[in-house]
């Protein structure tokens, strides 16, 4: 795996408002990896990952992206420069059909030259997407649905892509599916930072991994081997 180090979080706060969210969070994501951030409802997950997105500003520390600090850079300057972010709750637009949901994913302009390609990609690493291009998003299932707003993140044509909480709502056969195409996304070369409350499959599937409780990071190391610690297996696992 390349030693290269992608993106750099270090020793950052947040806060909403006055109230403070995340503590001296420090991080790491080479270059080729998929890494897991685990944690319960209201650890700060979502908070990072926003703010690794630009969407919210570390009040200290700072957050560095292929050596370059992007911790008061804007969220479009940020997928300019190769992060693309899937959010919870997916964010389609519903009245849309899944080709234009798809190619406002290529908003920026490093990505609008390459808008065809990146659609045959997603269109190769998603068939069913082909076959629904002309449908309302509304009218997917709920699979269906997380599909476009993952090849909706790789229309940016990102270095990382963030997703935040995949299998939400979503059958065990389907989130096997889509475990297997972030493999395939992985070996095309783009690097994953992945935020999953399926945290028994996330340790299988990831390299690496993050435990994150009440805005700290209290655990981090080898995801395979995260699984056989005693509070992860507490905590997630009820053994």
């Amino acid at each position: 795996m390349p030693e290269d180090v992608l993106l750099n979080v270090k020793d950052i706060d947040v806060f909403y408002g006055t109230l403070q969210i995340l503590w001296n969070v420090s991080l790491e994501v080479l270059t080729g990896e998929l890494v897991a951030i685990a944690g319960a409802n209201g650890a700060g997950k979502s908070t990072l990952l926003k703010t690794i997105a630009g969407m919210m500003h570390p009040t200290t520390g700072n957050i560095e992206f292929l050596g370059e600090d992007i911790s008061r850079k804007n969220a479009y300057n940020i997928v300019t420069m190769g992060i693309s972010l899937v959010p919870e709750g997916r964010g389609l637009f519903p009245e849309m059909t899944v080709s234009e949901n798809l190619m406002i994913g290529s908003y920026n302009r490093n990505a609008r030259a390459l808008s065809k390609e990146q659609l045959c990609r997603v269109y190769d690493l998603f068939p069913i997407l082909k076959e629904r291009k002309n449908q309302m998003a509304k009218t997917l299932s709920g699979g269906e649905q997380q599909m476009l707003v993952i090849g909706r993140g790789l229309m940016s044509n990102p270095k990382l892509l963030i997703i935040d909480e995949m299998s939400l709502g979503l059958s065990p056969l389907i989130v096997n599916n889509l475990f297997q195409v972030l493999h395939e996304i992985k070996e095309a070369g783009v690097t994953l930072l992945l935020v999953e409350q399926n945290v028994w499959k996330t340790l299988h599937e990831a390299d690496r991994a993050y435990v994150i409780e009440t805005g700290r990071i209290v655990m981090s190391g080898d995801a395979l081997k995260l699984c056989e610690e005693v509070e992860i297996r507490n905590a997630y696992f009820g053994v």
